[in-house]
């Protein structure tokens, strides 16, 4: 009779085991999950405030501090505005009349050489001559080129060596374009040489003595269309020239 009772008795905990053990099982991993799952919020939260800091620096690392992008900034729009600026080329001095309406003028002084002619030409003497220039208080744009107005009085004299003789001299009234730079120049004139129509280009190098003066030397063409005897003719000339700004 106890045996049969113990039999019972093991059967029944046997049963009562496999009922509840996948009870047991089946709570186990719900736990485990809330568990994992509070887990990873705790490391969650721990890891917002690490995340911020790491994106903070990388951004300053690739962008700079706010400080440096707006003085970079600034600068960048500084050397844009002088980008757009327009460059001034540099000509005459500031003059001795400041305030006078002459200012922005100047006065030279000229003296001229033939050193070549055209055939028409090669068999004449020529002299030297002498001459005065005004500049004008006027000026025109082009581009960022400032060019400038001259007007020249100057001799010339050509003397036939041919038995009949026969010269051709007298005085040269020009108005000239010019364009001053630093150092050096450029005009075109057109004008009359004593009764004959003619046109120039000159090309000129100077350097300032002092603050208003300066002394100029450079090379001028002269074409005439027609000159009695010969047609058309023409020179190149050797100039020096002194000035005084205005």
């Amino acid at each position: 009779m106890l045996k049969i009772l113990t039999n019972r008795t093991l059967t029944t905990l046997v049963i009562v085991m496999i009922t509840t053990c996948p009870v047991i099982s089946q709570d186990t991993p719900e736990q485990g999950e809330a568990g994992a799952q509070d887990s990873s919020m705790v490391f969650g939260d721990g890891q917002n405030g690490s995340s911020d800091a790491d994106y903070d620096a990388l951004i300053k690392e690739l962008y700079g501090s706010e400080e440096d992008r707006d003085t970079t900034a600034v600068a960048e729009i500084a050397d844009t505005k002088k980008e757009k600026k327009r460059a001034i080329v540099n000509g005459p001095a500031p003059g001795i009349f400041k305030n006078s309406r002459l200012n922005g003028s100047y006065l030279s002084f000229n003296m001229s050489s033939p050193y070549t002619t055209s055939s028409q030409l090669e068999s004449w003497y020529s002299y030297i001559d002498a001459g005065m220039a005004v500049k004008l208080p006027y000026e025109v744009y082009v581009e960022s080129i400032p060019l400038y107005f001259l007007f020249e009085i100057s001799t010339f004299s050509f003397e036939n060596t041919y038995p009949q003789g026969g010269s051709f001299a007298g005085l040269s009234y020009i108005l000239q374009a010019s364009a001053i730079g630093d150092q050096s120049s450029a005009a075109l004139g057109f004008g009359f040489w004593d009764s004959e129509i003619g046109s120039m280009l000159e090309l000129g190098y100077r350097f300032r003595p002092t603050k208003n003066t300066f002394l100029r030397v450079g090379t001028r063409g002269v074409l005439i269309t027609d000159i009695e005897f010969i047609g058309s003719a023409w020179w190149a000339e050797l100039r020096l020239s002194m000035g005084f700004e205005l």
